[in-house]
């Protein structure tokens, strides 16, 4: 017959919430108000070592559970990011399925929810393109399954493309202190990190207002060749005219442009 162990006092700690408690006399181990009422522990209960220890499991994992939620107040949290952290708190595996399965039943882990709310909030932000919402939802743990659905209900082809377009825009008419192709690779590039496709992309640099002041264009041409031409001066003649018109190229200036450039620099 297994030897049981009276409860002689249960006190509560200056922690609301939490008790201690005593048995046979002695203190035993502390407890949670949840758990104090599903074992129904009260002065005079009588418990078993197994018990004892079945009660110890439900405290570990009711002060993981509080910590969860603690984590999960802060914003949304998906089930990678509460189970990472919970790591962090315990070494008890058990605990922490425990915890997390906890958690979904109750939703405050929803992956779903988690996938459709970054998603909408994307579309709306109109700033990031597809691929970037998902390299962030796969990098939070969300399935693929998840995002891809996420994607098809709430950023649409359509929404994508006009995002694009509007981006594409606003990148162009920014970087306006450049020549016109850089601006083009610039908006690009940019919204190659911002997670656009090339298909869209493209269509979208096809129409932008690209209406640009060929005097202004001439004016930038003329101040960087005119530098690039004093940089090189020591170079032979041909070598001088390659580098340069390199240099002017890489800048995003028109090669005809160039061409006209330094045939009339080096006729001064």
């Amino acid at each position: 017959m297994s030897r049981t162990y009276k409860v002689t006092k249960v006190e509560a700690q200056k922690r609301p919430g939490r008790y201690n408690v005593y048995l046979n006399e002695k203190y035993a181990f502390p407890i949670s108000e949840e758990v104090l009422i599903k074992f129904s522990i009260f002065k005079g209960t009588e418990l078993t070592h197994e018990e004892i220890e079945q009660i110890k499991v439900a405290d570990s994992i009711s002060k993981l559970y509080g910590k969860a939620v603690d984590f999960i107040s802060y914003r949304q949290r998906t089930e990678k990011e509460v189970r990472d952290k919970l790591k962090t708190l315990s070494e008890d595996e058990f605990a922490i399925d425990s915890t997390i399965k906890k958690l979904i039943e109750i939703r405050l882990i929803d992956d779903e929810n988690y996938a459709n709310s970054y998603v909408r909030q994307t579309a709306d932000g109109q700033a990031k393109g597809p691929i970037e919402a998902k390299r962030y939802l796969m990098q939070k743990g969300v399935s693929e399954t998840l995002i891809l659905n996420a994607l098809d209900e709430f950023y649409p082809a359509s929404k994508v493309q006009e995002n694009a377009d509007r981006l594409a825009q606003k990148l162009f008419d920014h970087n306006n202190r450049y020549p016109y192709n850089k601006r083009i690779e610039k908006a690009k590039l940019s919204m190659v990190r911002k997670g656009f496709s090339f298909d869209v992309i493209d269509q979208a640099i096809s129409q932008i207002d690209d209406v640009v002041d060929m005097d202004e264009q001439e004016i930038m041409l003329k101040k960087a060749g005119l530098k690039l031409w004093k940089k090189y001066r020591t170079e032979e003649p041909y070598k001088r005219k390659q580098k340069v018109k390199q240099a002017l190229f890489r800048k995003g200036f028109d090669f005809d442009a160039i061409d006209e450039f330094v045939d009339e620099v080096e006729g001064v």
